[in-house]
């Protein structure tokens, strides 16, 4: 069994047979927070993350046309989160590393590959 397949297996129990491509945001954050949280409650800090009312498409842009404008509007509003260091914090702690995407706790996946590796977040990495 790959280091995947448990994480593949409950996300198709929580998903079910409709299929990925059926899912809302709101059935995404679900999945979500049944796999990330194994069905118990997130962090309280989450409530006052200012993301969370936010499209998560633009915090994990992926490859496409005005992919870094988006990780940069993505990185204002980190910027103004009173969570952003819990945020940062959490996502550090149990993101692998060949595995990091999108915008977390106001750092792009190669911001937080640099301060993983090196403990400080290099200069220009965004």
């Amino acid at each position: 069994m790959t280091r995947t397949e448990p994480t593949l297996h409950r996300a198709r129990a929580v998903i079910g047979s409709a299929g990925a491509e059926q899912l809302t945001v709101t059935d995404v954050r679900q999945v979500l927070r049944a796999l990330l949280f194994d069905g118990q409650r997130p962090p309280a800090w989450r409530n006052r993350a200012v993301c969370a009312d936010s499209d998560p498409a633009l915090f994990f842009p992926g490859p496409r046309p005005h992919a870094a404008a988006t990780a940069n509007r993505a990185k204002r509003i980190c910027a103004g989160c009173p969570v952003r260091v819990e945020c940062l914090a959490d996502v550090m702690a149990w993101e692998q590393p060949g595995h990091r995407h999108g915008v977390v706790g106001g750092l792009s996946a190669r911001e937080r590959r640099a301060l993983h590796k090196t403990g400080r977040i290099e200069e220009g990495a965004a």
